[in-house]
């Protein structure tokens, strides 16, 4: 109900604004044709001044009322036919045949060399609905929906962050590629690791969602999948603008990798240590740290407890 209601005054709003412009263009477009014709009338009257047979105090000669009439007759007629918006209603006072009396009169004026000429005339009145027409409803509907469309597509995805961020409390890893950062549920506290433990973890938290079984010895050589799955999202930090160093050697210095992730894992889990365990690389215990025994995999990591951005 809300939404139709936001809908419709948007329409409603659109419509009123081209429906004023639409009313001012209207304006415009007649009064600029009314003189158009004001203009070409007074030309023609000027041109016919010599055979019109108007009242002339200097030459003290009287008018031919019956001819002028005659004259302007055919004036309107002219007009009429020309779609005209003006209409002559008198010369000199001399009237045109057929002029209603009560109709409103304005006046323009011809000097001649001994005589100023008053001519009379009319305008053709618009009504109402000569100021209204479907092209501003069409604009309307047209920019209505538009907005309308931007409306629901800002609304969708709202909808979709609020979705991504409940997703988000729902106890998940957060590894932002675009900000090199680590954060767990609401992204309040963040750690940030240097590039190459940053790209190995992305790597093993993949690795290990893809591998339940898989077997990572601290004695062993790094797998090649692992490698390449880091050396992946070391030239994502590159394109992201993070870094332009060489790409670091993934298979080398394995222990004091291990040792600055669980670091910043220690960091982030402060205050969730009973939720750390699926995200952290085990250490190895007692005597014989570098055993063969010894596995750093994450068996236990499930895809929904993990969100990649920028990826």
């Amino acid at each position: 109900m809300k939404n139709n209601l936001i809908y419709a005054a948007v329409f409603l709003t659109t419509w009123l604004v081209f429906q004023i412009a639409f009313v001012v263009g209207v304006h415009f477009q007649t009064t600029s044709n009314q003189t158009q014709f004001l203009a070409s009338i007074e030309k023609r009257i000027a041109i016919d001044l010599p055979k019109l047979r108007l009242a002339n105090s200097k030459f003290k000669t009287v008018a031919d009322a019956r001819s002028v009439s005659l004259y302007l007759g055919d004036l309107n007629d002219l007009l009429e036919q020309r779609t005209s918006p003006i209409y002559v209603t008198s010369i000199q006072g001399i009237m045109a045949p057929d002029v209603k009396q009560d109709v409103e009169k304005w006046e323009a004026y011809l000097q001649t060399n001994d005589q100023k000429i008053v001519i009379q005339y009319t305008k053709n009145a618009l009504f109402w609905f000569d100021y209204f027409s479907v092209i501003p409803i069409i604009l309307a509907i047209i920019l209505s929906l538009l907005y309308i469309r931007k409306l629901r597509s800002t609304h969708k995805n709202a909808v979709v962050l609020q979705n991504e961020q409940e997703v988000a409390h729902q106890h998940q890893l957060i590894i932002d590629l675009k900000n090199k950062t680590l954060s767990y549920i609401d992204n309040t506290t963040t750690v940030v690791l240097p590039n190459k433990p940053f790209c190995f973890y992305a790597a093993l938290v993949e690795f290990c969602i893809h591998d339940k079984s898989a077997n990572l010895s601290n004695s062993s050589d790094v797998p090649d999948e692992l490698a390449q799955t880091a050396n992946k999202y070391f030239y994502r930090l590159i394109d992201l603008g993070h870094t332009k160093r060489k790409r670091p050697d993934f298979t080398a210095n394995l222990d004091k990798t291990l040792s600055e992730i669980r670091s910043a894992l220690d960091d982030l889990f402060v205050d969730h240590q009973d939720e750390k365990e699926q995200f952290y690389p085990p250490k190895a215990q007692g005597e014989g740290s570098r055993s063969k025994l010894h596995n750093y995999a994450l068996p236990n990591l499930t895809d929904d407890k993990v969100v990649f951005i920028g990826k």
